[in-house]
């Protein structure tokens, strides 16, 4: 079969001396591995289109029962040049990335999973570096909501930690069960989750990232972590 769809590049490799693996989030096909032939090359046709964040166009021709495809041409649909420009922004879209990889079956096309993730990427194209982590911390809450897992985010109990349930998500006081959260770290995460921009102290990210880790790996009963949120250690 041979589809033309909306892709975003959630990750690449080299294969051979001048391919690409290449980890692509379809519209119509969900998230799939092709195989993009010469496009390390200096004269290739792909261009930038093969780069990890990048919101394309491409013609794949999809073979049933493989684990990797054929990706013929692809186009840039939408620059988003900025992500690549400075680090915080390239590190906040890898991480949604990254956790579309991690939280989504194979070939399992969900279009709200692809309008989220491409609005949160063209969003983050647009904000200030120094807010950039949030927009990667509201995505991810976001994407729990859409996989049926959200965090409720409501008004804490009084105190200066909260107990985050890792079943449903409610803030409950400290003393009982739950993942440990500060007053701090919980709004600003509330914050993230609404969608205002702010700023966090390099605690805070780290308290966080742990929190979304365990959360969204006891719900999907696998191992949530991000390689690239090591860079915050």
């Amino acid at each position: 079969m041979i589809l033309t769809t909306e892709a975003i590049v959630l990750h690449a490799r080299r294969h051979g001396d001048s391919s690409r693996i290449v980890t692509l989030y379809t519209r119509e096909l969900g998230k799939v591995g092709v195989v993009a032939k010469g496009a390390r090359t200096t004269k290739s046709a792909f261009g930038s289109a093969m780069e990890p964040l990048s919101h394309i166009r491409c013609t794949v021709y999809h073979r049933p029962m493989k684990d990797l495809h054929t990706v013929a041409k692809a186009e840039l649909l939408h620059p988003m040049r900025r992500l690549g420009s400075h680090l915080e922004l390239l590190r906040s879209g890898l991480l949604m990335c990254e956790y579309v990889m991690k939280t989504q079956k194979q070939e399992q096309a969900d279009s709200t999973v692809f309008d989220l993730l491409s609005s949160a990427l063209h969003r983050l194209n647009d904000e200030d570096p120094s807010t950039a982590y949030g927009v990667s911390v509201g995505f991810r809450c976001a994407l729990a909501n859409v996989m049926g897992f959200g965090l409720p985010l409501g008004e804490p109990p009084i105190g200066t930690v909260v107990r985050i349930g890792l079943t449903d998500g409610v803030a409950r006081r400290d003393g009982e069960d739950g993942l440990r959260c500060s007053r701090t770290a919980y709004d600003l995460l509330c914050m993230c989750a609404r969608g205002e921009g702010c700023t966090m102290s390099h605690s805070d990210e780290l308290e966080i990232e742990s929190l979304l880790s365990l959360y969204f790996s006891h719900h999907l009963d696998i191992r949530v972590v991000s390689s690239v949120a090591s860079a915050l250690r």
